[in-house]
C-alpha cells in the first residue's frame, strides 16, 4: 500500500505530507479505462487531502510549471511541475521510472516535479525551484521518490556523454551487467544543487527492481504510480 515519504511540520507552522502510491493502490495514470481514477485519487490522499480534487498534469518531459491557487486548480495542464502556497491543494505527478520530486519551502510552499532525463537536461527542477522561491521564499528542501536506478538504466552512449558534460561525471554509471547507465538520482541531485537546494532525501527503491512499482523500462507498462503532496494546517497531534 501507499507509503508516507514525509510528514513534516514546517517553521511556518504548516504541515506537509508527501505520499507515494504503489501497485496495490491501483493505476494512477491520467488515462482512466475503468472509470475509477478519481476514486483511487481520493482514497490515496485520504484525510490529508480532505477529499479535495487533485492537480494532475499532462506531463510532456518539458520545463513548464503551473501555480495552483485552489484545490484542483490547473488540473490537466501540459506541464511537468506544479507549485502552491495554499493549504489543501493536492499536487500529484505520475511516474513509472522517472523521478518524482517534492520541493518544500520552510515558509509554507510546495512543489511536485516529474523529472525524467529530458526534463532534467532542460532544467525542470531549476525552473520549479525558482518558481517556488518566488511564490513562498526559501530555504527549500527536496524529497526524491522511487525511480529507476543505475542498476537497471542502460543508456545510449551519445546521450549519456551529453548528460555527463552537462551535469558532471557523477551521473555516469554501469548496470549490474556492466553496460553504460545513467544514475538518475545523481542527475536529480546535480540539478537540485544547481538550483541551490542542498537539503534533500532520496528514496532507495528502484522502480525496475522493486515489485511494489510499475516500470516502463522493465515491462513497457502504461500504468503509473503517483507522488502526491499537500500542505495542511497543523493540528494538535502533529509534532515538529
Amino acid at each position: 500500500m501507499s507509503r508516507v515519504l514525509a510528514r513534516r511540520v514546517l517553521p511556518s507552522g504548516h504541515l506537509v505530507v508527501v505520499e507515494m502510491s504503489e501497485i496495490a493502490d491501483g493505476d494512477l495514470a491520467v488515462t482512466d479505462p475503468d472509470g475509477h481514477l478519481e476514486e483511487r485519487r481520493r482514497s490515496l490522499t485520504g484525510d490529508n487531502g480532505g477529499g479535495s480534487a487533485w492537480t494532475w498534469l499532462d506531463q510532456a518531459h518539458g520545463v513548464s510549471v503551473v501555480t495552483v491557487e485552489e484545490p484542483g486548480g490547473a488540473a490537466g495542464a501540459e506541464a511537468d511541475a506544479a507549485v502552491t502556497a495554499q493549504p489543501g491543494c493536492v499536487l500529484g505527478v505520475q511516474v513509472a521510472d522517472c523521478a518524482p520530486v517534492a520541493l518544500i519551502s520552510d515558509n509554507g510552499g510546495l512543489a511536485v516535479v516529474h523529472a525524467g532525463w529530458r526534463g532534467l537536461a532542460a532544467g525542470v527542477l531549476e525552473r520549479a525551484s525558482e518558481t517556488l522561491m518566488g511564490l513562498a521564499g526559501g530555504p527549500l528542501s527536496a524529497l526524491v521518490g522511487p525511480c529507476i536506478h543505475s542498476c537497471c538504466y542502460e543508456f545510449g552512449c551519445d546521450d549519456l556523454a551529453e548528460l555527463v558534460q552537462e551535469m558532471g561525471p557523477e551521473v555516469e554509471a554501469v548496470t549490474r551487467d556492466g553496460r553504460p547507465a545513467l544514475d538518475l538520482p545523481a542527475a536529480v541531485v546535480a540539478s537540485l544543487e544547481r538550483a541551490g537546494v542542498s537539503d534533500f532525501e532520496i528514496d532507495g527503491a528502484c522502480t525496475s527492481c522493486d515489485d511494489r512499482y510499475w516500470s516502463y523500462r522493465a515491462t513497457g507498462s502504461g500504468r503509473r504510480q503517483a507522488m502526491v503532496a499537500v500542505i495542511t494546517e497543523r493540528t494538535g497531534t502533529d509534532v515538529a
